[in-house]
Parts: C-alpha cells; structure tokens; sequence
C-alpha cells in the first residue's frame, strides 16, 4: 500500500479559512498510498485551518501559488471551508492552474465549498457534481448537481461535506490509480511511437466553457469573511 503512488505528486489548492478534516484526511490517505502532497497557496509560510467555526491547525506551504505548475502534478485536491473557496476562486493563478489540470484530464477532486474554483474556472459547464448543499451556484453554471455522498464524472470526484470523506476518500484512490496507469503507459511510448498527448487521454473534454469571472455568490462567505457570522462546514 505504502508504495502504491510513487511516483504521484499531488496539489492541494488552499488558503486560509479551510475545513481542515477535508484537507488533513484527504492528505493522509494519499501519504500512505505512496503520493507525494504539495500545499500549494498564495500564503507564504502557513495557512489555517478549521473545525467548522473553531480555529484549527496550521499547515505549512511547500510552493506558492505563483509558481506551482499544473504540468508537475498527477491531480489537485480542493478542501472546502467557505472562506477558503471563496477566496481561492478569486486568485487568477488558482484559476489557470485548475483549467491547465482539466485540460490535461488530471484527477480533480473537490469537497464542500472547494467545487466554487471549478465554477470560477469555466470549467463546471454539462458536468456532474456534488458539494455542500447551499451551494447552488453550480447549477446556475450549467452543471447537474446530486445529493450524494460522492460523485464521479470523467476527472471529478466531488462529495458534500466531512461525513463523505472516506467515500471520497476511496473514489480519489481509485482515480488515482487510473491516472498512474496513464502516466505510466505514456512513458512508456518511445519516440517517433505518436502523439502520446492524445493517443493516452482517450476521448478530450468537449464541455463548453463558463464564463471565467466569479459568478454572483452567497452573503454567507462575506459575512464570514467579515466576522459577522460563523462559517460552515465545508
């Protein structure tokens, strides 16, 4: 098990004001299966976590969000916490990286409030997902939103809150592993063999684009971000 991704490196896009289950547990599943996790955020040293409305941890950041490249990681992780997905889908830098990744057909796996950043990227449009219930902003981005408790769509998983996690948890695994027989197989291809770019990803997206400006949100992150109301989970 310990071995099982190797060779992965994966990206988990937050800022402060994260729900830290959905970031801690997330990472360790992946550390143990092998992955190598890389926080990536526009914070320099640190970012903070939390219980629902309780500060929690801080975990430390091992690339800014300036510099971390799509190209050198095997997918993304999106923790929620509604001040953290409502702040990351107004960084530029967080949108580029999440298009480049789906360009790519990397693995993308969001929970809770981490699906707004797919909204805010233009790149939720004719997709299937989940998160936290209040956020509806996903239909309204033309995407099919379901009650479950995970959801698996091409390269997303998504789930609702921190009770899904093992269920989002295993689905990310498994994505994972389809995501290193890929990498593997395409480098495997020798030169002068074709375009492994596309002889490997199989059929490309073809789901239209969302306008890439933030979409009109709920008063909720504002009023969390300014004090005047507490933050949900997720």
């Amino acid at each position: 098990m310990a071995n099982r991704f190797d060779n992965l490196k994966v990206a988990v896009l937050v800022t402060d004001g994260f729900e830290q289950a959905e970031l801690l547990e997330p990472k360790k599943a992946l550390e143990a299966a092998g992955a190598t996790v890389h926080i990536i955020s526009d914070r320099k040293s640190s970012v903070q976590g939390f219980k629902h409305v309780d500060k929690g941890e801080m975990v430390s950041v091992d690339k800014s969000i300036d510099e971390a490249r799509a190209e050198d990681y095997s997918a993304v992780l999106l923790p929620g916490g509604v001040v953290n997905g409502d702040a990351l889908r107004m960084l530029p830098q967080a949108r580029t990286f999440i298009r480049a990744a789906n360009d790519a057909e990397k693995p993308i796996a969001s929970i809770c409030h981490g699906g707004w950043l797919l909204i805010s990227a233009g790149i939720a449009k004719g997709r299937t997902v989940t998160s936290w219930p209040s956020l509806q902003d996903f239909r309204n981005a033309g995407s099919q939103w379901v009650d479950q408790e995970v959801v698996r769509d091409e390269n997303f998983v998504s789930s609702r809150k921190p009770d899904d996690i093992p269920a989002f948890n295993n689905e990310l695994l498994k994505l994972l592993d389809e995501q290193q027989r890929r990498e593997q197989k395409s480098s495997s291809v020798q030169p002068g063999d074709g375009d492994p770019t596309i002889a490997e990803k199989g059929r490309l997206s073809d789901k239209g684009t969302a306008p890439a400006a933030p979409p009109q949100h709920e008063n909720e992150a504002f009023a969390v971000a300014r004090g005047q109301a507490d933050q949900s989970a997720g």
